[in-house]
């Protein structure tokens, strides 16, 4: 199964006009600033100490809209919410890798969706990529640099990973139209949506992609829009790498072998 390229173009400037006008009200509301998220920043490192004197090693904008508007295969992450409780901080510059200066991914989310992201890219309808728990940081990173990659929240006040589900059901329903629009937007092929309830896979569906099928027990996939949405485990639960990874392959690769 081979998806289509977009059709209409994502763009940093565009992303950030929704994202501002979702600021704005969630100021207007008294809920405070809002985190910036999107398809993820492709160029150099920024190195520089915060106000408490700690190193923060940023990404900076790259060729990352040109991957994500030329590519076939468009991945987009869908979390809940900052694991932050009150810095509502960017959170596409934060896959730095620098090995020869100590700047390599170490959260447990950042490295799982740099396991699942190498393995989308290596999976067909007739290979699952097989998970390796040593592969090498070189490689996930070549790979995680070549990808269409981006990551939103849908609740985009800090929270601290913290919120209930109500909380976060009640966030989605307050922005829905600007959760909506950058969804739209960023008119991904494969969404994979953490949280391992379903409770965020259901909203997009319902408000993004009504027409979506389900395919197994965890992908839907609708067939104009040509996106397939997958239910995964939150990518910090207290599961191995290895059950995140085969929750998210096993069942695209199925699902791919079905539509095909």
């Amino acid at each position: 199964m081979k998806f289509l390229k977009t059709k209409k173009n994502y763009t940093h400037q565009e992303n950030d006009q929704i994202l501002e006008e979702w600021n704005n009200l969630s100021i207007k509301n008294g809920q405070g600033e809002i985190e910036t998220d999107g398809v993820a920043y492709k160029g150099g490192i920024n190195s520089f100490r915060n106000d408490n004197g700690i190193m923060i090693h940023e990404r900076m904008e790259g060729n990352e809209e040109g991957i994500w508007n030329n590519s076939d295969k468009r991945i987009l992450f869908v979390a809940k919410e900052l694991n932050d409780p009150k810095n509502p901080y960017d959170s596409r510059v934060v896959m730095s890798f620098d090995p020869d200066n100590g700047i390599i991914p170490t959260h447990k989310f950042l490295k799982a969706m740099l396991f699942i992201t190498s393995g989308l890219l290596n999976s067909t309808e007739k290979h699952a990529a097989e998970f390796n728990r040593y592969e090498s940081m070189e490689k996930l990173m070549a790979d995680w640099d070549k990808a269409a990659v981006a990551k939103i929240n849908v609740k985009k006040q800090p929270g601290g990973s913290t919120s209930s589900f109500a909380e976060i059901s009640k966030a989605m329903e307050d922005y829905k139209e600007f959760l909506v629009k950058q969804v739209q937007l960023l008119n991904a092929n494969i969404i994979v949506c953490c949280d391992g309830r379903g409770v965020i896979l259901n909203a997009i569906k319902d408000w993004v992609y009504p027409n979506a099928k389900k395919v197994n027990d965890f992908v839907w996939y609708d067939k104009e829009a040509d996106t397939l949405l997958i239910n995964s485990y939150h990518l910090s639960a207290r599961k191995s790498y290895k059950n995140l990874y085969d929750r998210v392959i096993s069942s695209y690769v199925d699902a791919l072998a079905k539509l095909k």
